[in-house]
């Protein structure tokens, strides 16, 4: 194994380095890690016998000293490819920006560099895209955070050559290998609500296409079929905030809805505001609840009941275990987890009160 001791060509500039310095090398890496330089050669030749706490000193010190591998070079020396390419879907608006940073981070501390797509257009627009990107020869693996065409993940040439983790897929049931798309905790939101004494419920939904969105709209429906509440209806919205005010006229609609569970923060906060247009006082004659815990919904009026998702975490847990496949070894057990989540409650919700139109009380738990 060849060590990466022409210090000035193996590292590049990084960004965040100030103008006019000369890049950081391995050996500078390795003094402040408190390791050989050998060793850093080693981890970034992707040795996996290094120990862990070596591991994890070599990578403070990269990211502390901004050091970034030439990867053109080592791709020459080792015939390894260093490409991957993180997928966001087209709404990328409403994605959370952590998990993509994580992500990226992950795979430059492994010693990756990372291409960010982000796919639009039409279905077939999207599938030449994704076409032309996975016939790259440098290519090393993908992490997508949406599901994949059946035409790409069923392709033995594809998915034999290139490694793929989708991180967002979940069936019906909520099975899968742990993904931000678990729906489960809006039974437990529901749950909450109940026992504040709600019985009559509305569902503001997420697009259909997304997982995360479906898989929430199922766990609503099998709370309130397991409690034996009852849901008015559901409005179907696109994430943003104005989707959420325009969902505001369904729930209206229905002079008996005491508690609205919406399936993202944004949507809730445009529901909050139509409601307040309509003199609807929240959480006095309806509660709201979220999904995201954005920086801003503990600042609204009233501040946001939400769902908290580690969601730095799972960025950087589907990238290790992209790495892991694309280095030939088993992910780690710890990646295969549901990710953590933790409901938490602020002024949008409170006890259940007299009807905002019929004036009728919730029955009592």
């Amino acid at each position: 194994m060849q060590d990466h001791d022409d210090i000035a060509s193996e590292a590049s500039p990084a960004r965040s380095r100030p103008a006019g310095t000369k890049p950081a090398t391995i050996r500078e890496v390795a003094a402040l890690a408190g390791v050989s330089h050998q060793t850093v050669s080693r981890f970034l030749n992707q040795d996996t016998a290094i120990r862990a706490a070596s591991v994890e000193k070599i990578k403070q010190a990269m990211a502390a000293l901004h050091y970034s591998p030439n990867l053109a070079a080592r791709a020459l020396r080792s015939q390894r490819k260093y490409r991957v390419v993180v997928m966001a879907p087209d709404v990328s608006q409403y994605f959370p920006i952590n998990v993509l940073s994580r992500a990226a981070e992950t795979a430059q501390l492994a010693g990756y560099r990372v291409d960010l797509m982000a796919l639009e257009g039409t279905a077939e627009e999207r599938m030449a895209r994704m076409e032309t990107m996975l016939a790259g020869d440098d290519l090393a693996g993908v992490l997508s955070f949406f599901p994949l065409p059946a035409e790409i993940t069923a392709d033995a040439a594809i998915t034999g050559r290139v490694p793929i983790v989708v991180s967002g897929s979940y069936d019906g049931k909520m099975r899968a290998s742990g993904s931000f798309a678990d729906g489960t905790a809006i039974l437990q939101i529901v749950k909450y609500l109940h026992d504040l004494g709600h019985r009559d419920f509305f569902h503001v939904a997420g697009p259909a296409e997304w997982s995360s969105a479906s898989n929430r709209m199922i766990a609503y429906e099998k709370a309130i079929a397991d409690l034996g509440v009852r849901s008015h209806g559901m409005a179907r919205g696109d994430w943003s905030a104005e989707s959420g005010y325009r969902a505001a006229t369904q729930v209206l609609s229905y002079a008996d809805v005491s508690a609205v569970v919406v399936a993202n923060d944004q949507m809730a906060m445009g529901l909050m505001r139509a409601l307040h247009e309509n003199g609807i006082d929240v959480p006095g004659a309806m509660s709201v609840f979220g999904w995201d815990d954005m920086a801003e919904a503990r600042y609204f009026v009233p501040s946001l009941s939400t769902v908290r998702m580690d969601l730095a975490a799972q960025g950087a847990a589907g990238m290790s275990r992209l790495i892991a496949l694309i280095r030939g070894e088993e992910p780690q057990p710890e990646l295969l987890l549901a990710p953590k989540m933790e409901l938490v409650f602020r002024e949008s919700c409170a006890p259940a009160r007299a009807s905002p139109t019929t004036g009728t009380q919730a029955p009592p738990k």
